[in-house]
């Protein structure tokens, strides 16, 4: 029975869109569930598959450790400071909107 489940999850998970599998990172990350939703529809049509494949790496380099969103900038910042500035400005909107 616990394999049924977890194969449905992992088919589950594959069909997460972008927007939702941004949003999981950046909750993983440390920012605030209802901030990462919002950032994460946000970020999938303001960046590029590279800059989102580079986004991911820089979360999962991350070692576990929790990211504030100014950490998060800051790595970013130092690999790619376009998708740096988008994260910035993604979240601004979405915390002050």
């Amino acid at each position: 029975m616990k394999r049924v489940a977890v194969v449905a999850l992992v088919l589950l998970a594959s069909c997460a869109t972008p927007a939702e599998r941004i949003a999981g990172r950046l909750e993983s990350a440390g920012v605030p569930t209802p901030q990462a939703r919002c950032m994460g529809g946000k970020l999938a049509s303001r960046l590029s598959y590279g800059q989102l494949e580079e986004l991911n790496r820089v979360v999962k380099d991350s070692g576990g450790d929790r990211l504030t969103l100014n950490k998060l900038v800051r790595r970013l910042g130092n690999a790619d400071p376009v998708i740096a500035a988008r994260l910035v400005e993604t979240g601004l909107t979405c915390a002050l909107g």
